[in-house]
């Protein structure tokens, strides 16, 4: 990802003063500063600083952005119609100390592509779960009968490699009977402006409706466990990992029932189990990757940054997604009246 640093304005000098959440070291730590020559001499900030929050500012100044005496630098201001006068002027004191401000969540776009896995749960619910795709450095650009036919393969894609024998059997004889697949949907996505920290704004923007590639109904993948499948609401959990430490440098999977034979001794997972369905999902980026050079993304969008993913882990005990059982009928037993 790249960002524009900014010339401070008025409005920037409070915080430059109080120094909070203000460095002065350049380049940033983990980025890569590259010069610019159109329209104007100007810089970009390649990368992401590997210290400080997202919220954070790295600060220079005009004389070493634009190199240049006074005269030359007032020259320059002069073109961008900016006058070295007022607040700022009384602040840096000559142009060459005006600040120019690099806030990694500023400045920056980024565009992916998302998918979405669907299908039905007992025919009663419905699950459901993402996959972000694209080209870190290069974003992707695609139109909506792309996105159709990127649909169509990462469908196609997933009913093979559900059925590939794997340590412990295949993906599809995993899931519960209860558990069809029905859809793939693809989309693309941008955002410029970064979400707050409370997961708050931004500007995420879906560039087009969802393209859905739907099974024939008929050759929907449909679980072939043996015995009884686990509530609906029970969920094996994929966390996807990247490169990039903490929160913004992981994703998670949920996927749908399995059947009660993939549990083990103290109501967790078999490991065995864990590792073929982490293994499916693993084969399925791959093949994808392969056919369209697209790599899994974890999307941060409070960093603006897209983080392909590196590894799959697999957690052996069971999650919840709870909005999977909101339409089943409770079916309420009278086991116990006062006498």
């Amino acid at each position: 990802m790249s960002a524009v640093p900014w010339l401070a304005g008025p409005e920037d000098l409070p915080r430059l003063i109080s120094g909070v959440g203000v460095h002065y070291e350049w380049p940033p730590p983990g980025t890569t500063v590259v010069k610019t020559g159109f329209p104007e001499p100007w810089v970009l900030v390649l990368g992401e600083p590997t210290s400080g929050s997202p919220d954070d500012w790295w600060v220079t100044t005009l004389g070493n952005v634009v190199l240049g005496d006074e005269a030359q630098l007032l020259e320059f201001l002069a073109g961008r119609g900016v006058a070295f006068v007022g607040p700022v002027a009384t602040f840096a004191g000559v142009a060459g100390h005006w600040p120019v401000i690099y806030q990694p969540t500023k400045g920056r776009a980024m565009r992916w592509i998302a998918s979405t896995v669907r299908g039905t749960l007992g025919g009663t619910e419905q699950f459901q779960f993402g996959v972000n795709w694209g080209l870190p450095g290069a974003d992707p650009d695609i139109t909506e009968a792309q996105a159709l036919t990127l649909a169509t393969s990462l469908r196609d894609k997933l009913a093979v490699e559900l059925l590939v024998a794997r340590t412990g059997g295949t993906a599809q004889s995993m899931f519960s009977s209860d558990v069809k697949f029905t859809e793939v949907g693809v989309t693309q996505k941008t955002q410029t402006d970064a979400t707050a920290a409370d997961g708050s704004g931004g500007n995420l923007n879906q560039d087009f409706d969802t393209q859905w590639a739907a099974y024939a109904v008929g050759s929907q993948p449909t679980g072939t466990a043996g015995g009884f499948g686990l509530p609906f609401e029970v969920a094996l959990a994929l966390t996807l990992n990247t490169d990039k430490r903490g929160a913004s440098g992981r994703g998670r999977i949920y996927l749908p029932s399995l059947g009660t034979t993939a549990m083990a001794a103290g109501g967790r997972f078999n490991p065995i189990i864990c590792n073929l369905m982490g293994a499916f999902i693993g084969a399925w980026f791959h093949s994808v990757t392969l056919a369209h050079t697209y790599k899994p993304l974890v999307v941060s969008r409070r960093r603006i940054v897209l983080n392909e993913v590196k590894s799959i882990t697999v957690g052996a005990v069971p999650d919840s997604q709870r909005r999977r059982r909101r339409s089943q009928v409770e079916a309420n037993t009278v086991a116990w009246t006062a006498p």
